[in-house]
């Protein structure tokens, strides 16, 4: 039970990500401190304590506190008024007049977008027209609203979607042109004006069109109405081709018919407007080549159009719940006293070795209660997402570098991003792992939101925990841990600050730059050619050590890769649930593979239910179960298949992104060498991997002689980690 003002409510709501659920959470929080003693003195309303959870970034009990009836937490009555007025200027609601002398309520657009260089902009999407089913929007400025609309167009959530994406791309453009236009001609006369977007007539193919050599596709049609103050820009049927061309031919020929509509609106005239003054404005708002709105991709591959099409919006780490998690996590894990810390080796690796004890008890008391299909259908969904969005930030790099350099910067952005897909992407395949194990077949309770993100910020704080070990462990940090009143720990993590984020920022500027470098490859139209065999692609000491090792060629492993993305796309989804018979039958009648080599297929790349997740089968290790490490032979990336038994109508659960980059990933770090020996079973493939990373030792050893030779100095230059093409570039420049 809640008592909040319907004021305050409307202004919660306004805040981004599931903030009524955040609310929820605060006030389920806060009952459960209660419960243990905790007395919290707040005499003005449950919103002004969500404000003061909130403010000290949902901390519910200091650190300096203990969870018990000893501690009172007094509460400020005026913690309210500062989330107002962030939120206040957040949402920046107010009214706008409209071309017919109307005034409709708007609110400010892009307040929840990556970058925050448009949360500051004056740009307003309208309420009024959103609800007559319209999507207009309008930038603000000392001479009055310019309003964008797209008219309405009956048509699927295809066409739908794709008339949002124009009118929410095409806006941030329009902002930096209504500034450009306006400063060209000052003394236009003030008011609303009104730019409409007609596509009734856009062709919108079910699948990729091609355009036919000397098809002509023509341009916008500008249509002015000085009285009404409108103009209408009404796009060709064939449009949509401009967009699937590197170049952004589209982006221009539309911008330039809306700036031709704006200029003869401040202009007061009807016919032709100077063309010196349009190519001058071009070059202004979109000089730069690769701002991009639309990106219409082709491919040849009905799985990659599968998993770009059925992206949803990706779940991050709860911080609510993450912090809410440790809450108590040091009582019954140490004899010391809190405000004190331990300081040996020991002391510290036994004392964290208790706490993930304690976590992944809690973590299995949970999954316990939860139905084994409804979990893994839900998590493999997070995954997925997480998947499809890294896979569309790689390909619109060059558009995200474009469209925001000039005002923030994009690789902290984008590498944030990377950071949170990183983290819910690991602890998503920890609960998979442990879930097929766990969680009940039958009698368990279906998986809610809620559970789902207490889920996710368990396994991360067991990973976190892990972490702290193993790094006290390897003697990378002090073995110093703080213990605090409240529950909490706090250890040095200075090695991941001074090495390794430095190490993941410039790897990953290094990625994302050369993403943006390839853009033009994604346009490229060319059908496949004859798939070639395993021998063609592999030597055959790979071929021969991976069949002795998996009891299948890799040839097979395709094919089964291959047969199971059919079967995503044959269910239109990526999350599939099938089998075990179905699986057997589909992959030898479809592809032909022999039962032994299916059942190979099977066994290779997949997790099978066991009684208990922290007990691993025969022939496997502990360290192969654990998340915090790496090239785990029961991880749910080497094996992304998950199947409930080894009867024929047990269930099978596989993501389709999951499963491609599984099945790739095994044979691509396999043939390469590498994977640990340890990874690995049969003489023949350790032996293969010696070999591989002997051969690839012997050649940096020359590499570095031959460089020494030419030049000393120039040897300091190498890569020590052995990247080709820093070796290469040294070679060239001593050249």
């Amino acid at each position: 039970m809640s008592v909040i003002r319907i004021f305050d409510l409307l202004m919660l709501a306004g805040e981004p990500d599931r903030p009524i659920t955040r609310y929820l959470k605060c006030l389920k929080q806060k009952e459960w401190a209660e419960r243990e003693g905790v007395n919290f003195v707040n005499i003005n309303g449950d919103y002004n304590f969500y404000c003061f959870w909130r403010r000290l970034n949902y901390q519910l009990v200091p650190r300096d506190l203990p969870v018990d009836d000893r501690s009172m937490v007094v509460i400020s009555n005026d913690m309210v008024l500062p989330v107002r007025r962030e939120v206040r200027n957040l949402m920046d609601r107010h009214v706008l007049q409209t071309k017919d002398g109307d005034y409709s309520p708007v609110m400010r657009f892009g307040r929840d977008a990556y970058f925050k260089s448009m949360q500051g902009r004056p740009i307003y999407a309208s309420l009024g027209h959103l609800r007559a089913g319209v999507l207009a929007g309008a930038v603000e400025t000392p001479r009055g609203p310019s309003w964008l609309l797209v008219q309405p167009r009956e048509g699927d959530e295809q066409i739908q979607h794709l008339l949002y994406e124009m009118w929410s791309g095409f806006i941030g453009l329009y902002d930096k042109l209504v500034f450009e236009v306006e400063a060209l001609y000052p003394e236009a006369p003030s008011g609303a004006v009104e730019i409409r977007l007609n596509f009734s007539e856009v062709e919108v193919p079910e699948t990729y069109a091609e355009r036919q050599p000397g098809m002509v596709i023509g341009e916008p049609e500008v249509t002015v109405n000085l009285e009404q103050r409108t103009a209408e820009v009404k796009l060709p049927s064939g449009f949509l081709m401009y967009f699937q061309q590197p170049e952004n031919t589209g982006e221009r020929l539309l911008l330039r018919g809306i700036a031709k509509g704006l200029v003869s609106l401040h202009q007061g005239v009807t016919g032709d407007v100077d063309e010196i003054a349009l190519d001058d404005l071009m070059s202004r708002v979109i000089g730069v080549r690769g701002i991009r709105v639309l990106h219409l991709f082709h491919t040849y591959y009905p799985i990659e159009h599968l998993l770009a099409r059925k992206g949803q919006n990706p779940i991050f780490l709860a911080h609510e719940d993450f912090v809410f998690s440790k809450l108590r996590l040091s009582e019954g894990c140490t004899a010391a006293r809190p405000d004190t810390s331990i300081t040996s080796k020991a002391e510290c690796n036994e004392f964290l070795h208790r706490v993930v004890d304690k976590v992944w008890n809690q973590l299995r008391e949970l999954l316990q209660q939860l139905d084994r299909a409804s979990v893994i259908r839900e998590v493999l969904g997070v995954h997925e997402a997480v998947i499809q969005d890294r896979d569309h930030w790689r390909r619109t790099a060059q558009a995200v570098l474009a469209l925001y350099a000039p005002e923030e910067d994009v690789f902290a952005v984008a590498q944030k991003r990377e950071s949170d897909r990183t983290n819910v992407s690991l602890v998503a395949r920890t609960i998979l792992e442990m879930a097929i194990c766990e969680c009940p077949e039958v009698g368990g309770r279906q998986l809610s939101r809620w559970e789902l993100d207490e889920l996710l910020a368990k396994a991360a704080l067991l990973v976190e925990v892990a972490t702290d070990s193993d790094a006290v462990n390897s003697d990378l940090i002090e073995p110093r841990i703080d213990l605090h009143p409240n529950g909490e720990y706090t250890i040095d993590r200075g090695f991941h600050n001074t090495v390794i984020k430095p190490f993941l920022t410039a790897y990953f500027r290094e990625e994302f730059e050369a993403a943006a470098g390839e853009y033009s490859k994604l346009y490229r139209n060319e059908r496949p050619g004859e798939r070639k065999s395993a021998d063609e692609v592999f030597s055959a000491d790979f071929i021969r050590a991976f069949r002795t090792e998996f009891g299948l060629t890799p040839d097979e492993a395709v094919d089964g890769l291959a047969e199971l993305m059919d079967l995503a796309v044959e269910r239109d989804s990526v999350v599939v649930e099938t089998t075990l018979g179905a699986l057997k039958k589909r992959l030898t009648k479809a592809r032909g593979l022999s039962l032994d080599a299916s059942k190979a297929f099977i066994r290779t790349f997949s997790i099978f239910h066991r009684p208990a997740w922290d007990k691993p089968p025969s022939g496997f290790r502990k360290q192969d179960l654990y998340p915090w490490r790496f090239r785990r032979r029961l991880s749910a990336t080497f094996r992304p298949i998950l199947v409930f038994g080894e009867q024929d109508d047990d269930k099978v659960f596989f993501g389709a992104g999951l499963l491609w980059l599984g099945v790739g990933y095994l044979l691509e770090r396999a043939e390469k060498g590498h994977l640990p020996k340890e990874f690995f079973t049969s003489q023949e493939m350790k032996q293969y991997i010696g070999r591989v990373n002997s051969e690839r030792g012997h050649a940096f050893a020359w590499l570095v002689l031959i460089v020494n030779r030419i030049d000393p100095l120039c040897a300091n230059k190498i890569d020590p980690l052995g990247n080709k093409n820093n070796k290469l570039q040294v070679m060239r420049q001593r050249e």
